[in-house]
């Protein structure tokens, strides 16, 4: 579980735990601990509480009492929740009459489980309900069984937890508790079962009023944000329920077996495990059958939401599980074949563990920035108050969360109505707009451009990320643009749009050493660097295909210091097919580029070493992209070299638009 401990970025179901991590950061930031918790990305008001955020607030008092990281925080509560929760299990255990020796190999199983060691220490709530909800699963059975009020309190204290932290979950252990009450009620002899049935109500009269009241509770917060109300309750029954069609359907229990066989069984495990109850002479048959019927009633219960997102499984997986360990505790305690058994007992957590290296290691060791290239640009080039616009991202909280930013993000339906977007950012009057990002090409884009530079941003992309375009503060599109062109973000490129004009780069020589950072770039396919450049037209630089392709247009002059001895230039070269199509006018196609290469000695000295006219037109071995031309020369003396690019036999330069691709001299 510690593998991967300090990275920053978030593995696994990242857009679900971005969420939980918002929030979380939120909180801390402005020290907002209220019900009404902040979850920036839908605009004002900024609250659109889901569960109760005590696994929030406990993660930012963690990081603040500890001043670790939040990543760290959340997964340090993560993992503390899940083991806190074994000793729940320990006792539960003795239910089906295992000995003590005989738990502890059942607690090898569920800790070695791949899937648990890898979404136990996610930054989400999984574990601090789960924690709560077996705690209450033996607390219910103790404090009615028992008449024991302490076992009473930690059933009302664990089943309102874990309502309140992630009903779903506490609906899971409901089942097994609540088939536990009604055969206890219908066991009872004489008027005891009225005595349980008070007991019963008095263990969940607390956690049921206070799940109610927290889902009515958030319910009208969210109704006081317009672009909140599709996460109301009500809205979501389906989505969370579903219908009896949809427990029919076939996709969507293939789903289902997908998410199982692929993320959360290891299934050569787990068919071992089963194979136990072969030899355990009956012990257990009941318990594992009860603990696989409740993992599967989950499935039943919520369909849509265990067949779409798998992280739901932190829930029954411990159920799966529990069902292994327990055919192995059958095994073990009938004294059957006991090498055998014990083999097993030892071996399944190597084959667990072997199933946690082939699938998730590999995730949590893999070095991930926090964040991308956008959302590091976004941290600097818009300040901590402002608020990001995102478009063609749903409400995906990955963005707002990585750039430190709260957003108003505008989902599909919502771009497609423009009194709603005008709404929206009619409710952030007193903020102030940093940037808007618009992912692929969302309805009603140019309607939100226009709105957005109406409230300060400008009408063009200043960069470009992947698909995202993002527009910046008009007032300061000169400073961060200048930001950006000095510092290198990951496959963030400054838009054509927003480059400044290079005309103090124009038809006059420049010396590599003087050019600006970002100017060098332009060069940076260039092994080695120029000493010195000249450029007709001005140098530029695309790098939109892949790979990079520097303009050398005629006249373009490349000189470079190179020492004595044998040398190989090898570059790439193409014309673009607009240069030389058959449509056109003999005078409107290029009459081909001369590539020369001098070698330059004292007074201005140019010994040619060699000449080749690159022309696909007449040469049909230069036509197609990237075509290699290789130069061999030999320099008696340490000395200078100039690459030189001028126009064809007829003197035009009219469509001369040579690209020059990575170039070496070795």
């Amino acid at each position: 579980m510690t593998r991967g401990f300090g990275e920053k970025a978030l593995r696994g179901v990242e857009f679900r735990q971005a969420q939980t991590a918002l929030t979380t950061y939120w909180v801390q930031q402005e020290n907002d601990f209220a019900l009404a918790y902040p979850t920036p990305v839908l605009g004002k008001p900024w609250s659109a509480p889901m569960e109760f955020p005590l696994y929030q607030w406990t993660v930012a008092g963690v990081s603040d009492l500890t001043h670790l990281s939040l990543p760290k925080a959340g997964r340090a509560v993560s993992m503390a929740c899940f083991w806190l929760t074994l000793p729940a299990m320990f006792l539960l255990l003795a239910r089906w009459g295992v000995a003590p020796v005989w738990r502890w190999p059942v607690l090898a199983v569920i800790v070695t489980l791949p899937f648990h060691i890898f979404y136990a220490r996610a930054f989400l709530i999984e574990t601090m309900a789960l924690m709560f909800a077996v705690w209450f699963w033996v607390g219910f059975e103790r404090g009615v069984a028992s008449r024991n009020r302490w076992w009473l309190a930690v059933a009302v204290v664990a089943g309102t937890g874990a309502g309140l932290v992630k009903v779903t979950t506490f609906m899971v252990y409901l089942l097994p508790a609540g088939i536990w009450a009604l055969r206890r009620l219908w066991a009872g002899r004489g008027g005891a079962w009225k005595g349980d049935l008070g007991w019963m109500a008095a263990a969940v009269a607390l956690p049921f009023a206070a799940t109610y009241g927290w889902v009515r509770y958030a319910d009208a917060v969210k109704a006081e944000n317009p672009l909140a109300h599709f996460l109301r309750s009500g809205e979501l029954t389906y989505f969370n329920f579903g219908d009896m069609a949809m427990r029919l359907h076939g996709e969507v229990w293939a789903q289902q077996w997908a998410q199982v066989a692929e993320r959360v069984a290891w299934l050569p495990a787990t068919g071992l495990a089963l194979v136990a109850l072969l030899f355990s002479g009956g012990r257990q048959l009941r318990a594992v059958a009860g603990c696989l019927l409740a993992f599967a009633a989950a499935l039943v219960l919520f369909p849509l939401l265990y067949a779409l997102h798998e992280y739901y499984f932190m829930a029954n997986a411990l159920l799966l599980v529990l069902a292994m360990g327990l055919a192995l505790a059958g095994w073990l305690a009938s004294g059957r074949w006991r090498a055998a058994a014990w083999a097993l007992v030892l071996g399944l957590p190597v084959l667990q563990g072997l199933g946690f290296a082939e699938r998730f290691l590999p995730i949590q060791e893999e070095a991930a920035p926090d964040g991308n290239g956008m959302t590091d640009a976004l941290r600097n080039v818009t300040q901590p108050d402002e608020v990001l616009v995102i478009a063609g991202q749903d409400w995906n909280s990955m963005t707002a969360y990585y750039a430190r930013r709260k957003a108003l993000m505008l989902r599909e339906s919502v771009m497609r109505d423009s009194a709603q977007v005008t709404a929206a950012l009619q409710r952030l009057q007193g903020e102030r707009l940093g940037a808007l990002v618009i992912a692929g090409q969302p309805d009603g884009e140019q309607w939100l451009i226009d709105e957005a530079s109406r409230h300060g941003l400008t009408h063009h992309p200043v960069f470009r990320w992947r698909d995202c375009r993002v527009f910046l503060r008009q007032d300061r599109e000169g400073v961060e643009l200048a930001r950006l062109l000095e510092e290198q973000y990951p496959e963030v490129e400054v838009a054509r749009e927003a480059m400044p004009d290079p005309t103090h780069l124009k038809n006059r020589w420049l010396r590599y050493a003087d050019l600006r950072p970002w100017e060098q770039r332009m060069f940076h396919a260039m092994t080695p660097r120029p000493l010195r450049i000249f450029s007709q037209f001005g140098p530029a630089l695309d790098e939109s295909g892949g790979w990079p392709r520097f303009g050398a247009h005629p006249v373009t002059r490349l000189i470079f210091q190179l020492p004595a001895g044998e040398h190989r230039l090898r570059m790439l070269v193409q014309l673009p097919r607009d240069a030389c199509r058959e449509d056109l006018e003999p005078e409107e196609k290029t009459d081909g580029v001369e590539i020369s290469l001098y070698a330059l000695g004292p007074n201005d000295v140019h010994v040619l070493l060699q000449r080749r006219l690159f022309d696909p037109v007449r040469n049909p071995a230069d036509r197609g992209d990237n075509r290699t031309i290789e130069i061999p020369f030999n320099l008696k003396y340490p000395g200078e070299v100039e690459l030189t690019f001028t126009p064809g036999p007829a003197g035009r330069d009219t469509r001369d638009w040579i690209q020059l691709g990575p170039l070496k001299i070795e």
